[in-house]
């Protein structure tokens, strides 16, 4: 099977990446990593469109984040720790996967790369619109992980809506992108976790792309062999979200969350929540004990951690 990434530029995602080389060993993995910028803008013009949508605390909450996880990612290598926290770059240098960064995903030096890979499947996390030419590009399609749970949390940052709107379960949805329109396509396959108390947004962050990162290659597999089939969304159902608000912080703080906690980003430097025991497992299971690479299709829903 040959899989393209495209990921956008945050440390949590080499754990997906990393999910899918341990279980899924045999497949050629290649890596798109998009910074945080909008398509055609600079970082600046980028900075000025979305600023002014959001309120003052979320937006220095955000600023608190990012001196964090800048912190965070320098650490591990004084340290030689914290895994889960190397950079895109470094995941595909240290395996060799086929590496391309890009500011614009549509860009025809972008689809060039993507199309060198002769990819089986593209597979995205990001914040870009995909456009047709893209779509047509993979043998299988162009599937989506959204971080949260459709149909209840579509939209932009579901990880944070989960929190503040006292969501009890929390998790990932896999779904394909059929057209240009936004979580909207046809729904593989979804896990979920329990909202643990008092749990940061980062930290939420980092166990739905824990989640995701067990659930895409039974999801991979599923395609492979043809066994999983979408599931259309029903378009009326649940509900879209926007850029939080002061009245959604204050929720979130309410109910005794926050953005982001020290002491829960320093345990995850420390290896808390190492998952590579059970990723191990899942890919002597997939390969071995349920037959085959095709075998171990999820159903759907797929619930549980």
């Amino acid at each position: 099977m040959r899989v393209v990434y495209v990921l956008a530029e945050y440390s949590l995602h080499n754990h997906i990446v990393e999910s899918h080389r341990l279980a899924r060993p045999g497949d050629h993995i290649a890596v798109c990593k998009v910074p945080l910028v909008l398509r055609g803008k600079s970082r600046s013009e980028t900075v000025h469109r979305i600023v002014p949508k959001l309120s003052q605390r979320f937006l220095a909450g955000k600023v608190v984040e990012g001196l964090a996880l800048l912190a965070i990612t320098a650490l591990p290598k004084l340290m030689g720790r914290g895994p889960v926290f190397r950079r895109l770059r470094t995941i595909a240098r240290r395996h060799r996967l086929p590496f391309h960064r890009t500011e614009d995903i549509m860009s025809a030096e972008t689809l060039g790369f993507i199309r060198e890979q002769r990819p089986d499947l593209v597979v995205t996390l990001f914040h870009q619109i995909v456009r047709q030419a893209l779509i047509d590009l993979p043998r299988l399609g162009v599937v989506n992980i959204h971080p949260g749970l459709i149909p209840h949390f579509r939209g932009i940052q579901p990880y944070f809506w989960e929190l503040s709107e006292g969501s009890e379960r929390a998790g990932a949805t896999v779904h394909f992108i059929e057209d240009e329109s936004v979580d909207s396509g046809g729904v593989l396959a979804q896990t979920s976790y329990e909202v643990p108390a008092g749990i940061s947004v980062q930290r939420n962050y980092y166990l739905t792309c824990r989640a995701a990162g067990r659930l895409m290659p039974r999801v991979i597999a599923g395609l492979e062999s043809g066994s999983l089939k979408p599931e259309d969304q029903d378009p009326d159902a649940g509900a879209y979200w926007r850029w939080p608000d002061s009245a959604a912080f204050d929720r979130l703080r309410g109910r005794g969350h926050s953005l982001v906690s020290w002491r829960q980003l320093v345990g995850l430097l420390a290896g808390a929540d190492d998952d590579r025991p059970s990723l191990e497992r899942l890919g002597a299971e997939m390969a071995g004990a349920l037959g085959g690479p095709g075998a171990g299709a999820p159903e759907r829903p797929l619930h549980g951690g």
